[in-house]
């Protein structure tokens, strides 16, 4: 009967959706993930800087050749250490070095 075939329609079309819906919560959950890990990377390169600068501070390298080998000046270094240990608590042993 009609009844019976618009029913079965109508199911159909409400499990269409709910598969619809549940490939879209994938998709979202894939890119959140693609998101976070890239940001984890940025971060751990971020931190991996942070440490190689203090070995140089460490060994006394002027700030002159470390901006040159790293490009990042002692300022910049300066917030981005202080972003990162807000981030995460002290990166490294926090060593400061002024030439």
């Amino acid at each position: 009967d009609t009844q019976g075939m618009l029913e079965a329609i109508s199911e159909i079309w409400k499990q269409e959706a709910r598969q619809e819906a549940r490939e879209e919560a994938r998709q979202e959950a894939r890119a959140e993930a693609r998101q976070e890990a890239r940001a984890e990377a940025r971060q751990e390169a971020a931190m991996t800087q942070v440490r190689t600068i203090e070995g140089f501070v460490r060994q006394d390298v002027p700030w002159s050749t470390i901006e040159a080998a790293t490009g990042i000046d002692e300022a910049e270094f300066g917030r981005l250490k202080q972003h990162l240990d807000a981030a995460n608590g002290p990166v490294a042993d926090g060593a400061r070095h002024t030439n």
